[in-house]
């Protein structure tokens, strides 16, 4: 996502041009001050990214659908939950707070680091549960909203350049890592008792920072979504075009 977004507003402005606009900056490599430029630049290429690129198959970064459902088991099957996740949405990540980016070039694979901290994240998604939870039996279907106060998102994308007339850079692995400093889970109907719900709701939300750690395994899911859209842009720009040599 480095000039991924400088080209990504390229890209919007002059449709199928990869030529920068004379507002952002194109980072020259030989300048101590190049992760900066970096910086500065995806900054501004998320705030671009508010509406989808259509033309080039790149979604929103404000409203993210992700494809497949997830399955988080915690404890045992006697006493414990399966929890199943599905159509899955974060809404928020085109306006950061902030940005820090730096792109390590490296002979055979170069790292692009982005951390992006914002004031507030949403996450909705439809969610099942199947267990036990403090003894009471619970087979549920409702929605829920995953707040997060202060959250800061780190992307971590190894790239590989080819040759296809010219040099392009390819994805060839990617991770994603979240931090928050307050986690919120809002279920919208765990039980039928309204009462009970919100209830249940105000418990969970004081230990929130604590329960935000069992949904680390969704940092694994997000990871290869998040590779293939800076790979689907990747493949379009040539290493050229990104950078001044």
């Amino acid at each position: 996502m480095n000039n991924f977004l400088v080209c990504l507003v390229a890209l919007a402005t002059f449709c199928n041009c990869v030529q920068f606009p004379s507002r952002f900056k194109k980072c020259d490599k030989r300048r101590n001050d190049f992760n900066q430029c970096l910086s500065d630049v995806v900054y501004e290429g998320f705030k671009a990214l508010d509406k989808p690129l259509k033309s080039h198959g790149l979604p929103s970064l404000h409203y993210i659908e992700f494809p497949s459902d997830v399955i988080i088991e915690v404890g045992n099957s006697t006493y414990g939950l399966a929890q199943k996740f599905s159509n899955f949405r974060s809404i928020g990540l085109s306006n950061p707070e902030s940005v820090t980016a730096r792109l390590e070039f490296g002979p055979l694979v170069s790292t692009l680091t982005i951390e992006a901290s914002y004031a507030e994240i949403t996450w909705q998604m439809d969610y099942e549960a199947q267990g036990t939870t403090v003894l009471l039996p619970l087979n549920v279907q409702t929605s829920l909203e995953l707040i997060m106060g202060n959250p800061t998102f780190t992307f971590t994308i190894e790239l590989e350049e080819y040759e296809k007339g010219a040099t392009y850079f390819k994805v060839i692995h990617s991770n994603f890592g979240m931090e928050t400093d307050d986690f919120t889970p809002r279920f919208k109907q765990l039980f039928s008792d309204k009462l009970l719900n919100d209830e249940f709701n105000s418990a969970i939300n004081e230990k929130g920072v604590q329960i935000f750690s069992i949904y680390k395994p969704l940092h694994g899911y997000m990871a290869p979504h998040f590779g293939s859209i800076f790979n689907s842009f990747f493949e379009k720009v040539p290493v050229a075009d990104l950078f001044v040599d």
